[in-house]
């Protein structure tokens, strides 16, 4: 890491926050992993939500919109007022949000829960990363891996989860864990949150110049898309042959937007980990959502050595993209686009899913690990690629539902229609991914030829 912080002998409580900063991080990424909304926990209830609230897709984005606003505003003000108040307000947020989302009974509690859920993930995850920021060297190393490990291990293990947990009876935005687990991990946040705000911990407040452009720029695109979703979503009676249009005009907007401000991030290494962090977030959780979900519809349902294999490959990533970080920025992605292409037919049983599966959960790792550790050039850069982060994941939900309908001709509630939807995603990521490398790669070259 190449800041430094305080140096000065530290208190005790210092050494508390120190030491609890590492597994705070892991529980805080995994709190808003349950928060997210996902393929597996919106598709196959669908019908039930949308009867509840036509509105659905609307405040899917409203909650979009409040991840990014929480976001950004928590990464303006940290560095005055540190991780603290933002991951106590992004664990008060989880706690409601998830019972909210539980057994919805009518559209006025699916907007509060949508929005409080939105809340929840924008400030859990900064609140995460944003603590390396305060952190001697030699703890933030650990922090970032226990901010990133969930994020990829999570999809699998959530997906599982929710096709197990499911009521046929009750209607959920997400899956709920039991009250045992989930009030001593919030609890446990909110407690190094306090320690945190009571004592003055170090902040970095050294900042390069050159980001206006992009910070200014990703924001933009970030509203645009939200305001659009949410334009989309409010208007239930939009003919279904434009609204595929539009969605597809949408997204078209988005990832032109982002390329614009791949062109104004100032840091050649930067931009490159903002690259692989966002292909990393917008596909790779709805992908292997919806392998497992397929994989586990077939003869023999997927079972605990195979989601064993799949955290064990997304491990595995994650350490080799942290440890050769420049090299798996490019090779990541290459490997991301093969294991795509292999996953294409989306196999119906589970270690079959598992070849293709495996692979993609590792180069999934390495993206994300490697991308969030370029972005470590600078506190700046940290910020931004964890503005990336949370802007991925939560709009990397809505528009894998969206392209699904739009290109599949379904929502994946279903087998064969999660089955379609898997392949319009893969064949996306496929193109995504060799584009990602190919802007790495000649970016990387680009800035020796200097």
């Amino acid at each position: 890491m190449p800041w430094t912080g305080r140096s000065d002998r530290p208190t005790s409580a210092e050494r508390v926050r120190r030491w609890l900063a590492t597994p705070v991080a892991f529980l805080a990424s995994a709190v808003a992993v349950l928060c997210t909304i996902s393929v597996a926990d919106v598709a196959p209830a669908l019908l039930p939500l949308s009867l509840t609230n036509e509105r659905l897709v609307g405040w899917a984005g409203a909650g979009v919109a409040a991840a990014c606003a929480v976001a950004v505003l928590a990464l303006v003000t940290m560095r005055r007022t540190g991780a603290g108040p933002v991951l106590a307000l992004g664990a008060a947020s989880s706690v409601f949000g998830l019972a909210l989302a539980d057994n919805i009974v009518d559209g006025t509690q699916l907007a509060i829960a949508a929005l409080t859920l939105g809340v929840a993930v924008g400030a859990l995850l900064t609140g995460a990363a944003g603590m390396a920021l305060e952190l001697p060297s030699r703890y933030r190393t650990p922090t970032l891996l226990a901010f990133v490990v969930p994020l990829v291990v999570g999809s699998p293990l959530v997906t599982w989860w929710s096709l197990r947990s499911g009521d046929a009876d009750s209607v959920e935005l997400t899956v709920h864990p039991p009250v045992g687990l989930l009030a001593p991990v919030t609890g446990l946040i909110v407690l190094w949150a306090v320690i945190s705000m009571l004592i003055e911990a170090p902040r970095a407040h050294a900042e390069p110049l050159g980001w206006e452009s992009a910070w200014a720029m990703y924001v933009g695109v970030l509203v645009a898309a939200s305001v659009a979703v949410m334009l989309l979503g409010f208007e239930p009676d939009v003919d279904r042959g434009w609204l595929r249009s539009l969605v597809m005009l949408v997204v078209a907007v988005v990832l032109a937007g982002m390329a614009l401000v791949l062109r104004a991030v100032p840091s050649g290494q930067a931009a490159a980990g903002f690259a692989v962090v966002s292909l990393a977030g917008l596909a790779g959780p709805a992908c292997v959502q919806l392998l497992v979900i397929v994989s586990d519809a077939g003869d023999v349902r997927v079972d605990w050595p195979v989601l064993g294999l799949l955290v064990a490959g997304g491990l595995v990533g994650v350490a080799a993209g942290w440890r050769w970080h420049f090299l798996a920025s490019a090779v990541a992605p290459l490997v991301l686009a093969a294991a795509a292409a292999g996953a294409w037919v989306m196999p119906d049983a589970a270690w079959p899913m598992v070849a293709a599966a495996g692979p993609f959960m590792a180069a999934f790792g390495a993206a994300l690990a490697a991308g969030v550790r370029l972005c470590t050039v600078s506190p700046m850069a940290l910020r931004f690629g964890v503005l990336a982060v949370v802007a991925s994941t939560s709009l990397g939900a809505v528009l894998s539902l969206a392209l699904g309908w739009t290109l599949a001709g379904d929502v994946a509630a279903s087998t064969d229609t999660a089955r379609s939807a898997g392949r319009v995603l893969l064949g996306l990521t496929f193109a995504a991914a060799v584009l990602a490398a190919a802007y790495v790669v000649t970016r990387d070259r680009a800035s020796s030829l200097r």
